[in-house]
Order: C-alpha cells, then structure tokens, then sequence
C-alpha cells in the first residue's frame, strides 16, 4: 500500500499586513502537498478528523461510514466551527453511479416572524447572530442518521467510536482552535457564566492544554444506544429547549419533533464536458458555481492563463452579476419560485458573457433567468448578503469501492449563538442570521423555512461519467467563488487537488445593485493587478488566510486518488 506527499514551493509577490490566524506572512512560500494513495483518502479540516474517518475506513467501512464517523470527530476536535448542534448538506455518489443530496439544514421554529430582525432593538441587541433567537432547529443529528440507515455499512457505536475516544480521553488544544475560543469568548461567557469544555473556570482554553468532553462522548453513546429520538423527543431536545429559552428564544419540543431532513434533486451542470453536481437551495452555492462556470465557459481560459489580469477581469464581472442574481432570486423554494433552470442555462449565462466589456461594471443590476424557463415569474425583493463570517467546515471522502461523499456542515459563526447545552456538551447554532432582516424579502424568515445557505459539497464526474474531484469549503459566499476557481484549476489548468485548493483566489460580490470591492489573495503577479486598476477595478489587497475558504478535496487522476487541504485553515489529506 503507497502513500506519498509531493511537496511543491511557490513564493508570493504581495506584501501585505496579516489579519487573521494563520494568514501568511508576506513574502512567504506558498507550499502545496498532494497526497495520494491507492485505498481511500479522507481530506477535512483537522487531522484528527481525517484520521478517524481513515481509521473507519480500514475497519471495512465505506465512505458514508468514514464521513459520518468524520463529522462526529470534528465535532470534538473543531468544535467552533460544527457539530450536533448545527445543520448541513452531503451529496454522495455511490459505486453504481447513483447520486444523492441531502439537506439537514436547520429551519425557523414556529415563532419565526418575518420582521423578527427588522427592528432597531433586534440589531442593537443582535438577535440574529447571538442567544436564543438566532437559533435554528438543528437538523445535524437527523442527517448523521439518515445518512449512515441509508448508504452505511456499519453501526453509530462503531462509527462513532473515533469520536467518543477523542472526546473522553481528549486532545491537545492547537493554536487555531485557541484563538477562536479567545476571539469568540465574551459571547461564550456571556450565556455560559459556569463555563464550557472550551471555558474552563471561566477562562480561555490555553493552546497545549488537554481539551476533554466527557459530556459529548457520552451524548455520542446515548445517541447510539437510543438513536435519533433522544434528540428530537427525548431528553437531549429538552436540554436544548430549555438552553435556548433561557437564553431569550422561542424553541418548542414541537420544533424539535416536526424536524425532517429532505432528500433534494441535485443541481447539474457542465463545464468543458466535466458534470458539476451539488445541493439545490435552500443551498445557492450549487446553483450559482453552475451559472459562473456557464459564463466562464464562453471565454478561452486557458489561452489566458491562470490569474491572468483577463481571466480576473471576467471572473470578477461574472461574479459581480452572479451576486446580483443571487441576491435577488434564492431561497428556500419551499417558499419561493427560484428560477433554477434559467440560472443555470447555458443561454442564459451567453446573455451574462456578452455583457462584460473591457471596463469594470460599478452598477450592476439582476437578470430575467424566468426568460430561459417555462413558468410564471414572481415578485422579489432582495435577499440580503452576508459575508463576514468564515466559519463551517468541509470534509471529502473516497473508499476503495468508488463511493464519494462531500459534506458541508455549520453551526454558523464561530462557535455559533454562543449557547451552549452543558448537559450534554455541544453548542447551538446562530443559523436564523442567514436569513434577511428585511420582512420583504425572499429569505426573510419563518417557520419552518430553511435560511439561503452557500454550504456546497460538489462532487465533479470527468467527460467519462466517472468521478473526478469531490470538494467544498467553508467561508460564506465566498463558497461560491472558492469552489468555482477550484474546478476551472483542475479543468482549464491541469492543477492537481492540492495545487487547485491553494492557488490564489478573488472575491467580488454586490450589494444594493453596486459593485463591491475586487479581493484580490496574496501571490497573484503585479502586473495583473495593475492592469486591473486601469480597467476600473476598486482593488482590496488580502493575506492568504481563511477569510477566502478551507477547501478540503480529493481527486481521482490517471488512477491515483489524490487529496489536498487547505492550508488556510489546519487541513489535512489522509490516506491509505
């Protein structure tokens, strides 16, 4: 059995100040490392995540084992970030070439009003993003269930074994764990004044330091010997009510009980004859890496060349109009009319192409995708942008057999509302926050809607059908963008998994019908970026650092399976 790491330097040309964990230092090497091996191949954000879905996966395990028994492990060792107390979306491609996506977002409870965060007291107090009103019904346990009765081969006690040992016997707290629990630790100590796991005696957790859960691991025995009920009707969903009244929300065991995770058509595309297949919405992500890759398609990328000052150039003006759009039409479409095969027509996307010119667009209005589909059109008021958070986490999986996971899952920001459920270990989500605070709007909130989320586990099938990559990020909307530049790295510049996650990326979003600024990430050429600025460009200059995504991935070329994480967040590729 081979495993092997190849290890390639490049250095960046842009010195710039470092605003984040882990940004790189200017001037510093950026290093990418593929590792390949010939088994199977978990690639997630923590180590110790990929290592116990690896660890599943030499048992006998599949790759829906191995992805369950990764989601429980992250949930020890990267706790901030997801976990039980959260929702999410995993696309699986089985070895007979069925595909599959599912939606454990969390939903509204039934108190939600679609003004809940329109008023001055609402944002002063900051409803949306802490205590009890910014919690969503979580939908992450109905989805580790559904997810392994489905597709697994193996029990949750087996599965979550990897998780409970990590979580009782614990684990050195890293650095970047450390500075998320000090960054986020006025909000923690605000609705837990007797402390967390991550709070010990009311202080931060120090970097070093073992961090022990017994409370989670035996939440994960519990579930295991009682199955998802204990969640949704039993004692662990009346711990959660009672955390989210206590801090100020409306959640009922009603909620909890009502709860469905949804089986969804996948959202399919094409680009330079590769199939792009992700979640639909309450997911936008899927949708709108179709329609960027639609427009990018009418270009000669290639010819151009990788972060050439053409290819950002259209990158950017695509991404301008596909942010408009999004703003203005997604949702969840148990609520609304989203024109979903317009936004995703190739037709459509000509119409986008014609209309960029040598210039950059400031004012940038929606298009009429209902003009390339059948049906009646809706009335819409924008959906509002979020963008500031760079929370989530991502994990790929293959096994040997041929099977492929990708699984995005939240608790949204940083260890989320803040609120945490002592009796049994975990933190409760600020999902409602992705909903827009204008009563108006297509994503305003209620109950039982699912906020618009840019969470996208793609999976990506070569010209032959057969599977070709298997990525996501975290990072908000810039999900969008991240996994678009990751696929047109493998396709149009023959990158390699790990190449393609850490190339640098850009970022261009609208709001209001105006044009953001253009985010350009360390190591793109100067000279690029100077003909940028004479062709209009507002530029805004960025470290490589989280802020731009966490893309786990893994591909599968000339018979090698291939993973690479990013180095922007403690990624890390296993295989065997």
């Amino acid at each position: 059995m081979k495993l092997m790491a190849v290890v390639v330097m490049l250095s960046l040309g842009m010195g710039m100040g470092v605003s984040a964990p882990y940004a790189l230092a200017a001037n510093a090497p950026i290093v990418f490392e593929d590792v390949v091996a010939e088994n199977g191949m978990v690639a997630a954000a923590n180590r110790l995540a990929s290592e116990a879905g690896v660890a599943i996966l030499k048992k006998g395990g599949n790759a829906v084992d191995a992805a369950v028994a990764t989601a429980l492990a992250l949930n020890v060792v990267e706790p901030n970030a997801s976990g039980i107390g959260g929702g999410g979306f995993a696309t699986v491609r089985l070895k007979n070439g069925e595909i599959y996506c599912w939606d454990f977002r969390e939903v509204a409870p039934a108190s939600a009003t679609k003004d809940l965060f329109s008023s001055e007291q609402s944002q002063k107090e900051k409803w949306s993003v802490e205590g009890g009103k910014s919690i969503g019904v979580p939908g992450s346990v109905a989805g580790l269930f559904t997810m392994l009765e489905k597709y697994g081969t193996m029990t949750f006690a087996e599965v979550a074994a990897p998780a409970i040992e990590l979580a009782e016997k614990g684990f050195p707290a890293d650095a970047l764990l450390v500075s998320m629990v000090k960054d986020n630790f006025e909000k923690i100590s605000a609705y837990n004044p007797d402390g967390t796991s991550y709070t010990p005696d009311g202080l931060p957790l120090e970097e070093g330091k073992l961090l022990q859960q017994p409370k989670l691991g035996a939440t994960f025995r519990l579930l295991a010997e009682k199955g998802p009920a204990e969640f949704y009707k039993g004692p662990i969903g009346e711990a959660v009510v009672a955390a989210v009244v206590k801090a100020g929300g409306k959640m009922t065991m009603e909620d909890l009980a009502n709860y469905k995770i949804e089986q969804r058509t996948p959202v399919k595309g094409t680009y330079r004859g590769y199939q792009v297949v992700a979640p639909p919405p309450a997911s936008s992500a899927g949708t709108h890496i179709v329609q960027i890759l639609n427009v990018m398609e009418n270009f000669p990328v290639q010819d151009w060349g990788h972060n050439s000052e053409n290819f950002l150039h259209h990158l950017a003006e695509t991404s301008k109009m596909m942010f408009a759009d999004r703003s203005r039409y997604m949702a969840d479409t148990a609520f609304a009319n989203v024109p979903l095969q317009g936004l995703t027509s190739k037709e459509y996307a000509k119409t986008l192409a014609d209309g960029i010119g040598e210039k950059a667009k400031t004012e940038i209005s929606y298009g009429d995708p209902f003009a390339f589909q059948s049906g009646e059109k809706q009335s819409y008021a924008p959906a509002g942008e979020h963008n500031a958070h760079q929370s989530t986490t991502h994990f790929s999986v293959l096994d040997k057999e041929g099977n492929m996971v990708g699984w995005t899952w939240t608790i949204n920001y940083f260890f989320g509302s803040g609120v945490f459920v002592p009796e049994y270990g975990f933190m409760l989500n600020d999902e409602m926050d992705d909903f827009s605070t204008d009563p108006a709007s297509v994503n305003a909130p209620e109950p039982g809607k699912r906020p618009l989320s840019s969470m996208t586990p793609t999976l990506v099938l070569d010209p032959e059908g057969k599977p070709f990559m298997a990525l996501g990020s975290p990072g908000a909307t810039r999900i969008i963008l991240a996994v678009a530049q990751i696929i047109m790295n493998a396709v149009d510049f023959g990158m390699s998994m790990d190449e393609a996650i850490e190339a640098p990326r850009l970022f261009n979003s609208v709001s209001g019908g105006k044009a953001g600024k253009l985010m350009i990430e360390a190591g793109v050429d100067e000279a690029a970026l100077d003909v940028l600025k004479l062709r209009g460009h507002d530029l805004d200059p960025r470290p490589k650092d989280l802020y731009f995504g966490g893309a786990q991935g893994i591909m599968l070329k000339n018979g090698k399976i291939i993973g690479g994480a990013d180095s922007r967040r403690n990624g890390a590729a296993v295989g065997y």
